[in-house]
Protein backbone atom coordinates (compact mmCIF):
# COMPACT_ATOMS: atom_id res chain seq x y z
CA UNK A 1 0.00 0.00 0.00
CA UNK A 2 1.45 3.04 -0.99
CA UNK A 3 0.42 6.70 1.03
CA UNK A 4 0.09 10.13 -0.36
CA UNK A 5 0.40 13.45 1.56
CA UNK A 6 -1.11 16.77 -0.60
CA UNK A 7 -0.21 19.80 1.28
CA UNK A 8 -3.03 22.58 0.04
CA UNK A 9 -0.50 25.39 -0.84
CA UNK A 10 -3.18 27.96 -1.16
CA UNK A 11 -3.92 31.00 1.37
CA UNK A 12 -7.38 29.75 3.39
CA UNK A 13 -8.58 31.90 5.37
CA UNK A 14 -11.36 31.27 7.46
CA UNK A 15 -14.70 34.19 7.46
CA UNK A 16 -12.91 36.32 10.41
CA UNK A 17 -9.46 36.20 8.25
CA UNK A 18 -7.81 33.75 10.56
CA UNK A 19 -5.40 30.97 8.24
CA UNK A 20 -5.87 27.61 7.90
CA UNK A 21 -3.77 25.22 6.74
CA UNK A 22 -5.10 21.22 4.94
CA UNK A 23 -3.11 18.10 4.32
CA UNK A 24 -4.70 15.51 2.21
CA UNK A 25 -3.80 11.87 2.90
CA UNK A 26 -4.53 9.06 0.72
CA UNK A 27 -3.92 5.45 1.46
CA UNK A 28 -3.55 3.47 -1.87
CA UNK A 29 -4.27 0.30 -2.41
CA UNK A 30 -4.72 -0.14 -6.61
CA UNK A 31 -6.83 -3.68 -5.85
CA UNK A 32 -9.31 -1.26 -4.48
CA UNK A 33 -11.06 1.03 -6.88
CA UNK A 34 -10.56 4.57 -6.18
CA UNK A 35 -14.15 5.36 -4.85
CA UNK A 36 -13.65 2.51 -2.04
CA UNK A 37 -10.39 4.26 -0.55
CA UNK A 38 -9.83 6.09 2.26
CA UNK A 39 -8.87 9.62 2.70
CA UNK A 40 -8.00 12.13 5.36
CA UNK A 41 -7.82 16.12 5.62
CA UNK A 42 -5.77 16.82 8.67
CA UNK A 43 -5.88 20.68 9.33
CA UNK A 44 -4.58 23.55 12.29
CA UNK A 45 -4.95 26.90 12.27
CA UNK A 46 -1.87 29.64 12.16
CA UNK A 47 -1.28 29.65 15.83
CA UNK A 48 -1.34 26.18 16.11
CA UNK A 49 -3.93 26.00 18.64
CA UNK A 50 -6.62 23.89 16.93
CA UNK A 51 -5.26 20.74 14.88
CA UNK A 52 -7.41 17.72 13.63
CA UNK A 53 -8.92 15.41 11.62
CA UNK A 54 -11.79 14.55 9.15
CA UNK A 55 -11.60 10.87 8.27
CA UNK A 56 -13.70 9.53 5.36
CA UNK A 57 -13.23 5.83 4.98
CA UNK A 58 -14.65 5.30 1.42
CA UNK A 59 -14.34 8.52 -0.66
CA UNK A 60 -17.83 7.75 -2.65
CA UNK A 61 -19.37 8.37 0.79
CA UNK A 62 -18.03 11.54 1.18
CA UNK A 63 -20.80 13.90 2.38
CA UNK A 64 -19.24 17.09 0.60
CA UNK A 65 -19.67 17.46 -3.23
CA UNK A 66 -15.68 18.70 -2.94
CA UNK A 67 -12.61 19.86 -1.62
CA UNK A 68 -13.66 23.48 -1.24
CA UNK A 69 -16.95 22.55 0.78
CA UNK A 70 -15.17 20.69 3.31
CA UNK A 71 -12.34 22.87 4.13
CA UNK A 72 -14.63 25.78 4.49
CA UNK A 73 -16.80 23.84 6.64
CA UNK A 74 -13.91 22.95 8.88
CA UNK A 75 -13.02 26.55 8.81
CA UNK A 76 -16.10 28.12 9.17
CA UNK A 77 -18.60 26.13 11.53
CA UNK A 78 -16.93 26.42 15.01
CA UNK A 79 -19.37 23.12 16.19
CA UNK A 80 -18.87 20.69 13.22
CA UNK A 81 -14.83 21.49 13.35
CA UNK A 82 -14.96 20.41 17.84
CA UNK A 83 -15.76 17.30 16.87
CA UNK A 84 -12.97 16.83 15.11
CA UNK A 85 -10.04 18.06 16.92
CA UNK A 86 -7.77 15.91 18.03
CA UNK A 87 -4.41 17.32 19.68
CA UNK A 88 -2.52 14.18 18.92
CA UNK A 89 -2.48 15.47 15.52
CA UNK A 90 -0.14 17.90 15.81
CA UNK A 91 2.95 15.54 14.98
CA UNK A 92 1.66 15.37 11.63
CA UNK A 93 2.81 18.75 10.96
CA UNK A 94 6.47 17.62 11.44
CA UNK A 95 6.69 16.25 8.31
CA UNK A 96 8.40 17.48 5.45
CA UNK A 97 5.85 17.32 2.62
CA UNK A 98 5.24 21.13 2.02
Amino acid sequence: MKEMWSYDKLKRLDKNGKRWYFVRHDSIDERIDYYERPFEIYFRNEERTNFGVLKVKRAKDNPYRDYKTMINAIMNKKEFRDKLLDPETESIWNKNWK
